[in-house]
């Protein structure tokens, strides 16, 4: 199983085998893989070669471990990197993908948006996303009713991306803030559980090619199901 006189580092070797046993169900979602010792006896490698590739998968989101316990198997995580539709993402990773629309109304612009949107009336679209039968994600969008030609709640079911793109619009990118949030009661009952599950507010305005600010939107994500990269660089010369 591992090559030592390969030239691709033993614990990478160690990590890629561990994730197609988890792939071929060798050990499922929820249980405990082998101990460290029962890992470097097996593989005939160092303790510290199992550390370092565990440690990885930790990051990874494949694995997590548990004082006292052990190592176990995480369920996989809707995972979002590029600017994409949360119905692509879903779509790309094969999951079933259910919206519910609890909530689509015009409203008069809130005071703390008319900087953003100087029109008298907005769009507010409340949606569940539902993935594989569980509640993922609350989206609140806000976005001016010029903006729109119709809309409804049957096509607020499929993605939003693809309605404003029917409009003409073309997405670049976003701006978001990500914060914490604490579970209680409401979310308990919103996301339909019965304990603490941590959860991810993000807010994020929309931009389209030409510099307009086409929605914005406050979303709260399950986390443990969910996992968002952020790519963070600097450009030469910018800090100093």
């Amino acid at each position: 199983m591992i090559d030592k006189n390969s030239p691709i580092p033993v614990y990478y070797q160690l990590k890629e085998d561990i994730k197609k046993k988890i792939a071929n169900g060798v050990w499922k979602v929820g249980q405990c893989i082998d101990s460290e010792r029962e890992l470097s006896e097996s593989y005939g490698v160092s303790r510290m070669t199992i550390r370092q590739a565990l440690g990885e998968l930790v990051q990874e989101g494949i694995l997590i471990r548990e004082k006292g316990k052990g190592t176990f198997v995480c369920e996989p995580k809707v995972k979002q990197k590029d600017m994409m539709s949360f119905s692509n993402i879903i779509s790309k990773l094969g999951g079933n993908l259910n919206t519910e629309v609890l909530g689509f109304e015009i409203i008069d612009t809130p005071e703390d948006m008319q900087e953003i949107f100087p029109f008298e009336k907005l769009y507010r679209i409340d949606r569940m996303r539902i993935v594989d039968g569980e509640n993922i994600a609350n989206e609140i969008v806000y976005i001016p009713c010029d903006y729109c030609g119709y809309i409804d709640e049957d096509l607020l079911k499929g993605s939003l991306f693809e309605i404003l793109e029917g409009f003409g619009y073309t997405i670049d990118y976003s701006q978001s803030s990500i914060k914490a949030v604490v579970m209680d009661d409401y979310y308990k009952k919103l996301f339909k559980v019965d304990k603490n599950v941590p959860l991810l507010n993000i807010y994020s305005k929309t931009i389209t090619k030409n510099g307009k600010i086409l929605f914005v939107e406050e979303s709260i994500y399950r986390s443990d199901k969910f996992l968002l990269e952020v790519d963070i660089s600097t450009r030469e010369g910018k800090f100093r």
